[in-house]
């Protein structure tokens, strides 16, 4: 029975109104298409246009074709669709049976090619048969292609080569990429930056030169080089040294005649200041203690003993030699010997100077100022008399047996003042004596001044370092300043800006100025005669003074190489700099990831090298020598190269490894980065004449506003004007 309310209305309940259908019914109507895309392909171009179409379930592709051409403005005659796998549909198919059950409702409306005598693998593979066993075959390969190669030909694009590119990895993306008008970079690209960074540059460098002129520091140290290691050209080399016995024969030869021979060659060309010194350092008599315990289950037979083998001051012999003490006994002040001479007795500090201690690092160990020394006053006169009570010394130290198997080196060091050039030199020539029997000599010379501000050249070198500290306060902080608030501005971070290369190069450049400045007038401050006067007071080791002076003029050209980055970081300016600039840059970007692969196996080639090496080449002795001479084979040393014994299996396996991994597969990965990425950076960066600057862009980026105003407004109102600036005002 019905209802009907108070005006007659019939009143039915919503059950009555619902149309009975069965399940498979309403599982078709689910799948029924409603709405479909269609993508306009313009020919010979990768232009695209889309739009979407409201379908009915009876609708043909016909009807579909003809609104989409009328809606572009086409012939209809010469486009048809095609599916997302490039098949054609045919007119009278309705558009619910045109896709499959998991493929998108997406058409492409293309021009016809009547004449296209080739098929994709996609277009072959749909035509295959449905079931049977070349079905299972066809299917089998079809997986394993998708697999390899993954499926993103099926996903994307449309007509045959668009489709076979992406196939391969990159090589659509490289083929599409168009002009992308690159110029944001000109926006913090200032003149100003560039004068001040060259500024300073050419401050540098020629703050370089004049600390040290050219072939100063050779002239100086090798002429002092070959006189103490090959003396008259007859005697003993240096550098031949294997035996104590050579020790006091170079003692006796080399050094009495060069130091301590008015007329000697040293003598002539350069003035010794201070005092010579002969130090030893030896280590405690052999015990049953210092013998290694690799194993607690063995123990050392009670008649064997072992030395200390390397040199600590734990381990020093601090034993006086009263043989040695009854000799030097009244001798300590007479004929030049230093009257607070000790050789006998052990000393904490017997070789130290006025910026610390003197280390020395050797080819085996590390050596404080510590053990038994004897010094000579270089400006005793008569000379002779010094000369012979040297050698007299030397005769009875080689008599007591003063280098044994306790030794660890015999230390001789001075100092010269080389008048032509006004600096001094500091000479150190040390012998290595190891537990193993080992000699091994090595020199180390360094030329330094004691101060700066001296002369008229000292201080117009003052007046140039403070206004090159004051151009280089514009560059830490305030250039840091402006760069930070640029990338605020644009990126809305400008913390980005600190962990750049960019602005860590700025703030190594403000802070290793700071510390030159301050290491250049705080330590060496010391005028050449009070100089003099220090060290002839007492023996002071000079080697310390001088590596600090060649630190400091290391950290000046270490500050040039900064600025001339930063120099060359503001040229890009320039489209021919900026393409160089960019590939260098994104090449490098990628080179980074290589890493991941290179450094385990550079780290594993360094391990091989001390495994096939390490007993016979002193190169390869420890991990920091063997990186160092795996570094000189890959650039083919040519000393490095000679050292190379065919009769080793081992080491010829070594090289052959290296050279297949480093130069046939890293270089060449490199160079194919490079290649890659400057074509990349040449396409996206666009022709160089369209972005040819010409009169207003010059004027907009030379002249601050005021002037740039002055001339675009009343000087040359009329010259040609973009639409929109180039460089940000």
């Amino acid at each position: 029975d019905s209802t009907q309310n108070e005006l007659g209305i019939r009143i039915y309940d919503e059950v009555e109104l619902m149309v009975e259908k069965s399940a498979d019914e309403q599982a078709q109507e689910s799948k029924y298409i409603d709405t479909v895309l269609v993508t306009y392909c313009i020919p010979n171009s990768e232009l695209k246009y889309n739009l979407s179409f409201r379908v009915d379930r009876n609708m043909k592709t016909k009807k579909l074709r003809e609104d989409a051409c009328l809606y572009w403005g086409l012939s209809e005659v010469e486009f048809i669709l095609k599916t997302m796998s490039n098949a054609k549909v045919h007119d009278e198919l309705a558009i619910q049976s045109c896709f499959r059950e998991n493929e998108d409702a997406h058409f492409s409306l293309v021009q016809k090619t009547p004449k296209n005598a080739t098929l994709m693998d996609r277009e072959l593979l749909h035509i295959m048969p449905k079931a049977g066993r070349k079905a299972r075959r066809v299917a089998k390969q079809s997986a394993k292609r998708d697999e390899a190669k993954g499926d993103a030909a099926t996903r994307t694009g449309v007509g045959d080569l668009a489709e076979q590119m992406l196939l391969l990895p990159g090589l659509f993306r490289y083929m599409t990429q168009r002009d992308k008008n690159v110029k944001q970079h000109l926006q913090r690209l200032k003149l100003r930056n560039i004068c001040i960074y060259l500024t300073v540059l050419v401050m540098t460098i020629v703050d370089i030169y004049m600390r040290i002129p050219p072939a100063l520091a050779f002239n100086c140290r090798q002429g002092v080089l070959e006189l103490m290691t090959e003396g008259d050209g007859q005697g003993l080399s240096f550098d031949d040294i294997r035996s104590s016995d050579q020790v006091w024969q170079w003692l006796s030869d080399t050094v009495a005649d060069q130091l301590l021979v008015p007329s000697s060659p040293l003598r002539t060309y350069n003035y010794p200041v201070g005092y010579l010194q002969v130090r030893l350092q030896e280590v405690q008599m052999p015990t049953q203690a210092q013998c290694p315990q690799l194993d607690s289950a063995y123990r050392v037979p009670e008649n064997v003993t072992c030395f200390a083998t390397w040199y600590t001051a734990n381990k020093a012999n601090t034993i006086e030699d009263d043989g040695v003490r009854h000799y030097f006994y009244g001798k300590s002040g007479y004929a030049g010997r230093y009257v607070n001479s000790a050789p006998w007795s052990f000393g904490n500090e017997r070789s130290t100077s006025p910026a610390g201690e003197a280390w020395i690092l050797g080819h085996f160990d590390e050596f404080d100022g510590s053990g038994q020394s004897i010094e000579y006053d270089l400006q005793y006169s008569p000379l002779d008399e010094l000369r012979q009570a040297f050698l007299n010394d030397m005769l009875f130290l080689q008599g007591q047996n003063w280098l044994d198997p306790q030794s660890r080196a015999l230390h001789v060091s001075f100092l010269l003042y080389n008048s032509n050039y006004d600096h001094f030199i500091s000479n150190r020539y040390t012998v290595e004596m190891t537990a193993f029997g080992v000699v091994r000599p090595f020199s180390d010379i360094g030329v330094f001044r004691p101060g700066f501000v001296e002369y008229d050249l000292g201080f117009s070198m003052l007046s140039l370092d403070i206004i090159r500290l004051c151009f280089v306060l514009l560059i830490c902080p305030v250039q840091i300043y402006w760069d930070f608030m640029y990338e605020r501005r644009v990126n809305g971070a400008g913390c980005k800006h600190l962990y750049s290369v960019q602005g860590l190069a700025d703030l190594a450049v403000g802070i290793i100025f700071f510390v030159m400045f301050g290491l250049r007038y705080g330590n060496f401050n010391v005028p050449s005669i009070d100089y003099f006067v220090q060290q002839a007071q007492r023996p002071l080791d000079a080697g310390e003074f001088a590596e600090q002076y060649n630190f400091h003029i290391v950290m000046d050209a270490l500050i040039s190489g900064l600025l001339l980055y930063r120099f060359a970081f503001f040229l890009r300016i320039n489209r021919h700099f900026f393409l160089i600039w960019s590939t260098v840059e994104q090449a490098a970007m990628v080179g980074c990831r290589l890493l991941v692969i290179a450094v385990p196996v550079v780290v594993g080639l360094i391990l091989v090298s001390m495994a096939v090496g390490g007993s016979y080449d002193e190169n390869s002795r420890s991990f920091w020598s063997s990186l160092m001479r795996v570094m000189l084979l890959i650039y083919a040393d040519v000393e490095t190269v000679k050292d190379y014994d065919p009769n080793r299996g081992w080491q010829l396996s070594f090289n052959v490894a290296l050279y297949f991994l480093m130069r046939l597969v890293f270089v060449n990965c490199w160079i194919s980065v490079l290649i890659h990425e400057y074509q990349k950076v040449r396409v996206a960066a666009g022709s160089t004449e369209k972005y040819r600057w010409k009169e207003y862009d010059y004027v907009v980026w030379c002249l601050p506003w005021p002037f740039r105003n002055l001339y675009l407004n009343f000087l040359r109102p009329k010259i040609e004007r973009p639409a929109k600036d180039l460089v940000e005002e």
